[in-house]
């Protein structure tokens, strides 16, 4: 394994017209997707094993971990020449570090439970699934290594608190998370607009995403405007198919 990119980032990979990244579904990835699942069913069985001052001591240490995790990234990046403006926790997935750390507080989940439901636990694995660090190398570099068990953590708290039965994914959840989401898009588009950058793919479509659809559907016809409109509609569409996995595993109700 060749660790001399392992403080390379995005920018600087593309600045020095380097290929040493990965494929979506190559080998690497798919040996990262294999371990997380395995890591995840280890600790939802570990949580479920648990007893209730176990469980707020496992999700504390998530939560406060991503968050103290996210601080030691940007350190590095700075450190290894990276602007820091490119790094900031303005992705969907950033927004999940303060969701995690308010919804370990508070004794009832109303908003938190729901959005780590309908939003944040999914998105985080999409971003798994449709990797926007492909340019760097899979394994042998710091911030895809940080990547990809940074979304695992959002993606696994998910998944213990709703087998543990501590989430209710309720249809009111759909709105919540869609009016939560619209309040961070409209601020965080003002920052794509000022900074030329990409925060939650609202600004660009992603490569090599759902998104690519969206674009190639509604935005190559009405331009960003039909772009913005179709991402809406397909978060909805999302959310509601969510819903209905979710009563249909019995997960779904008042807490």
């Amino acid at each position: 394994m060749n660790f001399d990119h392992f403080f390379y980032y995005t920018e600087k990979v593309q600045e020095e017209g380097l290929n040493i990244g990965f494929d979506l579904y190559g080998r690497g990835h798919l040996i990262w997707l294999l371990c997380l699942a395995s890591a995840a069913i280890l600790l939802t069985a570990l949580y479920l094993r648990a007893n209730d001052r176990k469980r707020a001591k496992i999700r504390k240490v998530m939560a406060w971990s991503i968050f103290i995790g996210e601080i030691i990234k940007d350190v590095v990046l700075v450190l290894a020449g990276a602007d820091l403006i490119d790094y900031l926790p303005l992705h969907l997935c950033g927004y999940a570090i303060f969701f995690m750390l308010a919804d370990v507080y508070l004794t009832k989940q109303k908003i938190t439970g729901q959005l780590m439901c309908f939003a944040l636990g999914p998105g985080a694995l999409c971003a798994l699934l449709f990797c926007s660090w492909t340019s760097l190398p899979v394994a042998a570099n710091f911030l895809s290594c940080f990547s990809f068990i940074y979304h695992w953590a959002i993606v696994s708290y998910v998944i213990m608190r709703l087998t543990a039965g501590e989430y209710r994914p309720s249809y009111a959840g759909i709105w919540i998370s869609a009016l939560t989401l619209v309040s961070l898009a409209v601020p965080t588009y003002l920052v794509d607009m000022a900074t030329d950058l990409n925060y939650m793919f609202i600004y660009k479509v992603q490569p090599n995403s759902p998104l690519v659809f969206i674009w190639n559907t509604f935005g190559t016809r009405f331009g960003q405007p039909g772009y913005l409109a179709g991402y809406a509609l397909l978060a909805l569409v999302v959310f509601h198919a969510l819903y209905l996995v979710y009563t249909v595993l019995g997960c779904t109700g008042k807490k």
